[in-house]
């Protein structure tokens, strides 16, 4: 007896797994690009993911700002949201540590 598609499943799918090896790479090359430690690495690497999984579909409206209006349909390519989900993991521990402290000070008094 099939009971069709679960919540489980219709969440962690192909796509979002997808989206999530995306914002992963995006956070290693942030990691690599600023010469971080491992233990720093894997945190970036883990908010990459994680944040890129979170959005999911919405990254590319997200990024409009700064990409621009996209043509009818691409914004539901699987591309445009490997490309945005790699965007979202390269910015993502940057826009978690602006909404957290916005003075942006890193502490120092």
């Amino acid at each position: 007896m099939s009971q069709g598609p679960s919540l489980f499943t219709e969440i962690f799918n192909e796509r979002g797994a997808i989206l999530a090896i995306f914002g992963a790479l995006g956070g290693a090359v942030r990691s690599a690009a600023l010469k971080t430690t491992w233990k720093e690495g894997m945190r970036v690497v883990f908010i990459g993911s994680v944040f890129s999984f979170g959005v999911g579909a919405l990254a590319p409206f997200l990024l409009r700002p700064w990409v621009g209006e996209l043509p009818d349909g691409m914004a539901g390519a699987l591309g445009t949201l490997c490309a945005a989900a790699f965007l979202v993991g390269l910015l993502s521990v940057t826009i978690i540590e602006r909404m957290i402290d916005p003075g942006g000070d890193g502490g120092a008094e």
